[in-house]
């Protein structure tokens, strides 16, 4: 009995509808799934629509496309665009989001931006607001959370200028109203794991005490696959079996475990499982 099987395990796949889905995204989804089913969890939709100037309708059907063609069946969540705009969107939990901002000590706002002078060295923001005293309407501040240097993000946003959620804090909560006690993304996001687990903590939230997976990420000519950089879409003229193909090659499954969804469950529930946060 692995560590992973001891848990009521409850996760989710959490794409943002900013760009089509590229095959970084497919191997997360399979992945979670995989983990997810192979320990009798329950796994979640969760549609990340956090950030409102890239959000697009056909990226959401494209999510919904994407995971019928993986095959994966999912326990909980939208089941079309419609659904996910009127019963599931973020915009539907603002005051959920502010609610919970009463419980969070050390905030204040700020007013830097990526290109302020002084404001980050080495990526970790150096706290220049934090005496200053602005206000949130008067100053078009942004509110971030005093960390005490304990995040390698340093004092992290959590409040955006136009009064929207930042993307670690609105997971976060998130997170806690579904339950999530598994999480598996990509090494690129150890970062935004060790800020959100340091917001839960503040909080007081049970996600502060779960289990988190980092996968390496798949690499085309040695540069990380992402929609900013232009990835290229998921390919349905390949076939699932093709995505399915690269997930077993990456894990050293058997290559005929490749066929269906089944098999790979079956080939991951007979390997250690808790070694697969290595992987």
């Amino acid at each position: 009995m692995t560590a992973l099987r001891k848990l009521n395990l409850i996760s989710r796949i959490a794409p943002t509808p900013s760009g089509f889905l590229h095959i970084g995204n497919a191997y997360n989804f399979l992945l979670t799934y995989l983990l997810t089913k192979a320990n009798n969890g329950y796994l979640h939709l969760r549609i990340d629509d956090y950030d409102l100037s890239r959000y697009r309708e056909k990226y959401v059907q494209n999510i919904f496309d994407v995971i019928e063609f993986l095959g994966i069946k999912y326990d909980s969540g939208a089941k079309n665009v419609s659904e996910f705009e009127n019963k599931f969107s973020f915009k539907l939990r603002l005051n959920e989001y502010e609610k919970n901002l009463q419980n969070l000590k050390n905030t204040y706002y700020c007013s830097c931006t990526k290109t302020t002078q002084n404001a980050y060295k080495n990526g970790v923001y150096q706290g220049l607001c934090k005496n200053r005293k602005l206000n949130f309407q008067k100053d078009k501040t942004a509110l971030r959370l005093d960390t005490k240097s304990e995040v390698l993000m340093g004092d992290f946003v959590i409040y955006k200028k136009d009064k929207t959620p930042s993307y670690n804090y609105a997971s976060v909560i998130d997170d806690e109203r579904l339950g999530v006690n598994f999480i598996v993304r990509g090494d690129d996001l150890k970062q935004c794991s060790q800020a959100q687990i340091y917001i839960a903590k503040m909080l007081g939230f049970k996600l502060q005490n779960a289990k988190i997976i980092h996968h390496k990420l798949l690499l085309k000519d040695g540069k990380k696959l992402s929609k900013s950089a232009n990835a290229p879409a998921i390919d349905f003229s390949l076939g699932a079996k093709f995505y399915y193909k690269i997930l077993a090659d990456e894990l050293k499954l058997n290559p005929k475990s490749a066929q269906n969804l089944d098999s790979l469950l079956d080939e991951i529930i007979d390997k250690n499982l808790h070694k697969l946060h290595e992987i």
